[in-house]
């Protein structure tokens, strides 16, 4: 593995997260200006018409969804870098802009205009962003209370909307059990977290186990090995917002690795095997996949979730394999994990 892992492009996609440290904080901090919200999203699909797998790239339309998606993207990863110091350095006045960014696009209706089943398939991602951005920045204390409830009202909101659509009929395929599922299920227990909403959190756990007691014993996804060539990309995809989602419920009481006999374990597993021998993908579908024939670099942030693995299941042989790659950060996942530890268990108490 570790010739593979020290391969891996360092550069990381603007839509998913960074990878680079954080800078230096600068002295005399002032807020940026709130970057202008997003209030409605219209894209299609990524994928051909006839792509029965959803494997086969739509130039165009994935073109569209990226230049939709990217003010909304610049906005999570700002706003994550800020949080992320306002946690690491009980840093005040991030957090409070960390706060101000989100009001401003709470009060605007950010995010909820959403125009097409696609649009509402990968939103949620999206929202746990914003999630865990303010449960990072409250740790610092002091935030103002009236514009952390619109916050909180807005992102509830946006969850009871999320909810419905995926347990209603509209959602296409398989993906109401497959890793749109998972990033659902990571937003409605980041979102649930701010307030201790024991319905978000019950369906954030029954989208876990709706995800992860599906997995092969061998720890595959069966609905990600049908990929075709991004079986093994989606199968990493699922793989990070099941993690994190088990750290956000364990305060509840919740294990997420005892679930379903361990299931989430042996999908990480796998996960690492399959980077180190994608062959092992192949040899399940028949298709090679793309970080074998060079159609996709395995960058990084595909890799952030071995960092809270790592705290709950210590491996030396990991831990080194990974080491020359940090610090591991993905926007969605809560930033830069290797910064941060564990972070989700400095969330106070009264939160969770």
């Amino acid at each position: 593995m570790r010739t593979i892992l020290l391969n891996i492009a360092a550069a990381m996609s603007l839509l998913l997260g960074t990878t680079t440290p954080l800078p230096a904080e600068e002295k005399g901090f002032s807020c940026p200006a709130v970057p202008e919200p997003v209030t409605s999203l219209d894209y299609g699909s990524r994928y051909t018409d006839n792509s029965k797998t959803r494997s086969e790239i739509d130039e165009a339309g994935n073109a569209e969804v990226d230049n939709a998606l990217k003010p909304v993207e610049q906005f999570i990863n700002e706003l994550i870098k800020m949080s992320n110091t306002a946690m690491m350095n009980g840093d005040q006045e991030r957090a409070n802009c960390v706060l101000d960014w989100l009001a401003a696009w709470a009060d605007a209706g950010a995010l909820t205009n959403l125009q097409t089943v696609n649009v509402e398939l990968s939103v949620p991602a999206r929202y746990s962003g914003l999630a865990m951005a303010l449960l990072q920045a409250e740790t610092a204390g002091g935030l103002d209370a009236d514009k952390r409830s619109r916050v909180v009202a807005w992102l509830k909101s946006a969850a009871a909307s999320m909810i419905t659509f995926f347990d209603g009929d509209d959602v296409p395929g398989n993906a109401s059990r497959n890793n749109l599922r998972a990033w659902a299920g990571l937003a409605a227990a980041a979102i649930g977290r701010l307030d201790d909403d024991k319905a978000l959190l019950d369906w954030a756990k029954g989208s876990f186990e709706l995800v992860t007691c599906q997995a092969n014993p061998d720890g595959s996804l069966p609905l990600e090995m049908n990929r075709a060539d991004k079986a093994l990309n989606y199968q990493l995809h699922a793989t990070g917002p099941l993690i994190v989602t088990a750290d956000l419920l364990k305060a509840t009481g919740y294990d997420g690795y005892a679930a379903c006999g361990g299931k989430l374990m042996q999908i990480a597993d796998f996960s690492l095997r399959a980077v180190d021998d994608p062959a092992i993908v192949q040899a399940i579908n028949g298709k090679k996949q793309t970080f074998q024939t060079g159609k996709q670099d395995l960058e990084p942030f595909m890799l952030a979730w071995v960092e809270p693995l790592l705290r709950h299941h210590p491996d030396a042989g990991l831990d080194a394999y990974v080491d020359d790659l940090r610090p591991f950060s993905h926007a969605k996942l809560g930033g830069n994990l290797t910064r941060l530890g564990d972070w989700i268990a400095r969330i106070p108490a009264s939160n969770s």
